[in-house]
């Protein structure tokens, strides 16, 4: 069943009214302070510069960061000075919270003298960060240690469609080392579900057929992942609760309650390790059993893959640390003029697996870049509206525990004051924009896309190539899916900083990325020279990113009324309800889903109605200061409205009741309504159906009686 959605529904025009003929008035702006905004936006696109970006990434990469280590600290302490020096106030918290690290890891083939894997990436030739010994180990964050002999079957992705197949063709995984090709699904769901299975380890590796020589040249030639890279990461649960994984669902500050590991439900128990795809050819071409069904062939091997299981065994030996280690988050403030509570969260995370050029460092020096411009503006006089916050993240790649730390312990605050969440995680891997959203933000992420420079394209906007390269898409499994129609944005799944901020305190949130081949995440080779020969050489496409950022937060942050898109939520979960009454497991309650999109068809009419009414009162230069304070009120709390505040069953720390993330990090729709209809659960169903009419139905009467009001 397919549950990542595509949108193509736009807000109201941003040129609904114009103060002169041909200067648009921005949504949310009005006539008066429209010309302020457009010099404001003008000044801003002016300062981030390519060679800056670059220099900043060299900084950042200079070392292997993983969370915990001193070498990240300096990372925390670099972006700190960074925005001192740009005028910010700064605040360092940090969290002691349990992470992992790699003592060992090996595998030998049984019976088979000095066949050792587990090898480590091979050198390139000038590029002498591949040299370093400190990335040497294969290892997965969390996976509990284990020494254990048995034989392998291969698992094609390991998604349970995919065991379901095998079970089909009679062969048992009980007991067996599972070898897993890597993407179509977070590592962590492939842990989860052969722990399911009684799998007792899992390798995971990366397929040529992925993200290596089949999609193109490799690197140093090009942006693909040789045959010795493997994929590093966390196997962890963060899909049914993130962060610290003994305290989850309150901040691990220091007098916290912390829960033993074994009442975690976020800590795996099965081992896993990564392979290289010249490792995993070892075992593939030893396997026997049948040929493999249509769609699991790969290209690590040039033959028919098999089955198995054996008759090659393995001997897999782990040594992992689980400790409690500090972590810290880096917090830039620009504190606003006249509405210094209300808040403009600027994420991005700060720790890497190696070097982490792409994911993260390409967005941290973008939003450093960012920081330095409107600290410029700032000291010329230039001072947004709105608190403009700078949150970067330590431990990300962990369980996106540094922004979950903090977003738990300042949940009151934010949920009150933060107006909208933009996160980079990465800012480029190449030179497509792709974007996932709330559907409030929708229509701001696209006007500003036709206000930015294409840097790649002469006399083009950045919306101008999004409409062209929108078909394509990215191997990685939590990156945003295009079908070729004009501007799309995806919704959000999970995998990112936004997560605590949007599935549960219910902030409206966006992630955003100039794409492009790339084959070595998580690698060793995800480094500055990968990024200057291969991602985005010249760091054009870094600082377009600082400017796309910086204008879409200025917008909010110095709009009169906050320029979200309010009739198009109601619109999108009317498709969710007509579409989920549809399947075979939902025609059975198609009555009261089709109650539900007739509501939410209501919430997006009278919203729309509330829309056009600010807009004309704002474009008559008589709209009270008062109604304009409770028109932002309102749209504060569209997001807002649609939690539960008892959160998901089986999950609660998850409380969005239209977006959740599945264990491959896609976002499943009316979780609570269709993870009832889906386990033939009639009761909890049409209780869930019912919370959500109600929540729409009273979204409804708050937006009329907005218009009663004015």
């Amino acid at each position: 069943m397919k549950r990542i959605y595509i949108f193509m529904v736009f807000g109201l025009a941003s040129a609904m009214y114009s103060a002169t003929p041909g200067l648009p008035v921005l949504k949310g702006f009005s006539v008066s302070r429209n010309s302020w905004e457009r010099d404001f936006e003008q000044r801003l696109v002016a300062l981030p510069k390519p060679t800056e970006c670059g220099e900043l990434l060299r900084a950042l990469t200079r070392t292997p960061h993983v969370a915990g280590t001193p070498a990240n600290e300096r990372v925390a302490r670099l972006i700190a000075d960074e925005y001192r020096k740009a005028g910010l106030e700064v605040e360092m918290p940090s969290y002691d919270v349990l992470l992992s690290y790699p003592k060992s890891a090996t595998i030998e083939i049984i019976g088979e003298r000095h066949i050792r894997l587990g090898r480590p990436e091979e050198p390139v030739a000038g590029d002498p960060d591949t040299h370093s010994a400190e990335a040497a180990i294969p290892w997965c964050a969390y996976s509990p240690t284990c020494d254990l002999v048995s034989d392998v079957v291969y698992v094609n992705r390991g998604s349970p469609a995919d065991y379901d197949q095998l079970a089909r063709m009679g062969i048992d995984v009980k007991g067996k080392i599972a070898l897993a090709r890597y993407f179509g699904g977070y590592r962590g769901g492939k842990g989860l579900e052969a722990e399911k299975r009684g799998v007792a380890a899992v390798l995971a590796y990366s397929d040529p057929i992925d993200d290596g020589w089949f999609r193109g040249d490799v690197y140093p030639a090009g942006p693909w992942g040789p045959d010795s890279h493997f994929q590093r990461g966390s196997n962890v649960y963060d899909f049914i609760i993130p962060g610290d994984p003994l305290t989850p669902g309150w901040a691990s500050i220091p007098d916290a309650r912390r829960i033993d590991e074994s009442e975690s439900k976020s800590l795996p128990k099965v081992p896993m390790m990564p392979l290289s795809a010249r490792d995993a050819a070892m075992i593939l071409k030893r396997l026997k059993g049948p040929v493999v069904p249509d769609g699991w062939q790969g290209v690590a091997l040039p033959a028919a893959y098999h089955i198995g299981p054996g008759p090659v065994k393995v001997h897999l030996k782990i040594e992992n640390t689980r400790e409690r280690r500090t972590i810290i988050d880096v917090i830039g403030v620009l504190k606003g003029t006249d509405e210094p509570e209300r808040t403009i969260l600027l994420s991005n995370h700060h720790d890497a697996w190696v070097y982490g050029a792409v994911d993260p460092c390409s967005g941290t020096a973008a939003l450093v870049s960012l920081a330095r411009a409107f600290g410029q503006l700032a000291r010329d006089g230039w001072k947004p509206r709105r608190t403009i916050m700078f949150g970067s993240w330590d431990a990300e790649e962990y369980t996106l525990t540094g922004s979950t730390e903090w977003g738990e312990e300042h949940q009151d605050e934010c949920r009150k004051n933060v107006a909208i969440c933009i996160n980079i995680d990465s800012a480029t891997s190449g030179r497509e924009f792709t974007a996932s959203a709330s559907p409030l933000l929708f229509g701001s992420i696209r006007d500003v896309a036709h206000d930015i420079d294409d840097p790649g394209a002469a006399g083009r906007s950045v919306a101008d190539t999004w409409r062209e390269t929108s078909g394509r898409t990215n191997i990685r499994s939590y990156a945003t899916g295009a079908t070729g129609e004009d501007l799309p944005i995806s919704i959000l799944g999970s995998g990112s900083d936004y997560t605590v901020f949007f599935n549960r305190l219910g902030v409206p949130s966006a992630d955003m990325l100039f794409d492009g081949p790339y084959g070595v995440y998580h690698s060793i080779y995800d480094d500055d020279h990968w990024m200057e020969t291969q991602g985005d050489p010249g760091f054009l496409y870094h600082a377009a990113m600082a400017k796309l950022v910086g204008v879409l937060a200025l917008r909010f942050a110095n709009a009169d009324v906050l320029p979200l898109s309010a009739s198009t939520y109601g619109r999108e979960i009317a498709r969710y309800a007509e579409e989920l009454a549809a399947e075979e497991n939902g025609k059975l309650y198609a009555s009261e889903l089709h109650g539900m999109e007739t509501s939410a068809h209501a919430w997006s009419e009278a919203a729309g109605k509330a829309e056009e009414s600010i807009a004309r009162r704002l474009a008559s230069g008589k709209m009270p200061a008062a109604e304009i304070t409770a028109a932002n009120e309102w749209l504060m709390s569209l997001e807002r409205a649609l939690l539960a505040e008892d959160g998901l069953p089986g999950r609660p720390w998850f409380r969005h009741l239209i977006y959740a993330p599945l264990p491959s990090y896609e976002a499943e729709t009316l979780p609570v309504v269709r993870e009832a209809i889906d386990a033939a659960k009639a009761d909890e169903a049409r209780a869930g159906i019912r919370e959500l009419t109600g929540k729409l139905d009273q979204a409804t009467s708050h937006a009329r009686q907005l218009i009663g009001v004015q």
